[in-house]
Order: structure tokens, then sequence, then C-alpha cells
């Protein structure tokens, strides 16, 4: 069961650094480490070292790749003693600070089976447990005879499948380089195809098979950067606390003088309330029609033919609502009085049909101080 989640985490992975984000990442860490100053790429981000081991019929060869630079670290006959070889690559790698170096095996293109496979779009999701069940019909070989490893060549969405490249090479052949190598203290943790003197990016190791080389100088620097990120977030956090305690408090006394000054203000406006409601009586009678005198007038001006439905009379305003054989005269008789002026329909006439009378909505201001 760990086996099988570590694989699916293994193409997860995959999956990811060949997407777009992937790449973006990718490029973005690169930009990252080009911002940050010469000596502390060294410290924190030191170049990637790794090992490449090669196997011939008499000889190991070594060569040491660092900073995309390829140079040939040591060349071992294999006729020699394996434990000599032990102590001279131990000390050799000591010296070159390398035993927490990744190691690679590279293997001939000659020995490895190449085969494009398609297969559903589905099966991404378990492409090793696919190509596993698939094996005994795309090659000559069953899964278990074999060492494979795989690169997606296109995701073809509209058609539900996906293009797969299938690499694979016999187990005897790979187990007796992997025996020779752990002999000598060097067993890898990836064996990869060169191609064109080049390794393909690919691992046909198992993964429970891989060796595990613990760079601690990385995992320390990594550590450090992790605590500094802590200790940065939380000095940022308090200042961010400080500054809104500081806020806060700048607020709660901003409130409390607006509080004051509200009351203040509200005291003011009832000695203005007061003082406005003493003479108001007085001034209301004095500018105001007497309502008697403004009944009155509405009572000689409409003609026998108007009724009125509703009377409302205001402090500066009437409004008549009512039913008249002809309501468009009742503009001028309201005009023509010297209580009433700018006399208007709030809205249009209308027929009632029940008494064939037109139903009229008027208002018009009281002309104050005149008539009394």
């Amino acid at each position: 069961m760990a086996s099988t989640l570590t694989n699916q985490i293994e193409q997860y992975r995959l999956r990811i650094q060949s997407s777009q984000v992937g790449q973006f990442l990718r490029w973005w860490g690169g930009e990252l480490r080009e911002l940050l100053p010469e000596r502390w790429r060294e410290r924190l981000l030191p170049p990637k070292r790794a090992l490449l081991l090669k196997l011939s019929a008499e000889e190991l060869s070594i060569d040491l790749v660092e900073s995309e630079q390829r140079q040939q670290l040591l060349v071992l006959p294999l006729g020699d003693d394996p434990r000599l070889h032990e102590q001279k690559l131990g000390e050799l790698l000591a010296e070159r600070e390398l035993l927490q170096s990744p190691r690679e095996l590279l293997i001939e293109e000659d020995v490895v089976l190449r085969k494009e496979v398609t297969l559903p779009l589905a099966a991404e999701s378990s492409l090793s447990r696919a190509l596993s069940f698939e094996m005994d019909r795309q090659t000559p070989f069953r899964a278990d005879d074999v060492y494979f490893a795989f690169r997606v060549i296109e995701r073809d969405r509209d058609a539900g499948q996906i293009r797969v490249e299938l690499l694979l090479t016999p187990r005897p052949g790979l187990d007796s380089q992997l025996e020779l190598l752990q002999h000598r203290n060097l067993a890898p943790s990836v064996v990869d195809v060169e191609y064109q003197g080049q390794p393909a990016g690919v691992n046909l190791l198992p993964q429970d098979q891989r060796c595990k080389v613990i760079n601690w100088r990385t995992r320390f620097n990594w550590a450090l950067a992790g605590v500094m990120i802590v200790l940065l977030a939380g000095v940022m956090l308090q200042s961010l606390w400080v500054r809104q305690q500081q806020i806060a408090s700048v607020e709660q006394a901003i409130e409390d003088v607006r509080s004051e000054a509200m009351r203040v203000q509200q005291v003011r406006q009832q000695i203005n309330d007061a003082y406005e409601a003493a003479g108001f009586l007085t001034d209301r009678r004095a500018s105001a029609v007497p309502t008697v005198k403004v009944l009155a007038e509405v009572t000689r001006l409409l003609p026998d033919d108007t009724f009125l439905d509703r009377l409302i009379i205001g402090a500066d305003s009437v409004q008549m609502q009512g039913k008249s054989n002809n309501a468009q005269r009742l503009i001028e008789l309201v005009n023509q009085s010297e209580f009433f002026d700018n006399a208007a329909f709030r809205g249009p006439t209308r027929l009632d049909t029940r008494t064939q009378r037109e139903i009229f909505d008027l208002t018009a201001n009281t002309a104050v101080g005149e008539g009394g």
C-alpha cells in the first residue's frame, strides 16, 4: 500500500512538472534565484551536483555534473578489488563534498526498448499500473521481467486519449550492474537512459529500489530559510497588530469627541426648537388663511354641477378631488379667486361611467394674507 501511494505521488509530481503550472513555477523560481546576491545563492542555494555512473565491460566511469557542466571525475577498472574501489571513492567523494550528492546510473540506448503506447485519458491517474497490465500485449516481456519508465507525449482531450512513450530494459542485465555498484557503496537513486550523450530524464528504478540520498546541508539551509520566513511573518504580524491597536485607540478618541459634539449639537437643537415653538402658533395664525374662509370661498366658486369627494386644506395650498360636468373650467374659476392662484390638475381627468361626470384632482396655492 505504501508503494502504491508513493507511485501515485511520483506520478502527480511528474504531471505537475510537465504541466504549464510546473513550467511557470520553475521559471519563477529561477527568476527569484537571480534576484538573490551571488553570495546568498552560494550559501542558501548551492549548485546542483550529481554523480553520473556509467558501466562498460571493463570499467566504471564516474562523471560530475555541476551547474549543467559535466566533467569526468574518476575511472575505475572493474578487475580491481571492490573494497579498494569503495575506499578510494569514499575518500574522493568526502574530499569533494559529494557524499550527499545524488547518483544516477546511465545505461546505453541499445539495451532499452522504446515504444509509443496510446491509452484512454482516464488511465493517466494510474499510468504505471495501466502500463504494467499492457506490457505483455505491447512488448515481448512481462511487467515482472523488466524495469520500465514512461513519458507523456501528448494529451488529446477531444479524443479522450493519451500518448505515452514507454522505455524498458530487461531486469537481469540491469540487476547485475546494480549489484556491482552496491558492492562499491554506489547504489544509485536514478537509472536513466543516455541518448546522444545526454540523460533522457527518466528513472527506470522502482520507487522501493531507489537509494535515498539526503543532502543535509541543503535541508539545513531550507530549514533556516523557513525559520527566517516564520520570524519575518511574525514581525510583520506584530507590526500590523500594533498598528491596528494604534488605529483603534485613535478611532476611539475620535468617537469620544464626536459623541461629545453630538451632545452639544442636540442641546443647541433643543434650544432652537424651543425658541421656534414659542412663536409657532402666533406665526401660523398670522400667515395662514382661516379655514372657514377657505371653505366658504370653495363653496362659492364651485358651480352647481360640481361635487367634492375630498377637500384637503393645507398651510399654503388646497387640494380638491371630485366630479364635474366640465372640469376644465374649474382652473379658470379657481385662479379668478382672490384666495387662490397657480391652480393645476394633479393628473389627467377621467370619466365616471356611472354618473357621466369628469373625475378631477385639482390643487392650488392659497394667497396668504389676502381676503382676510
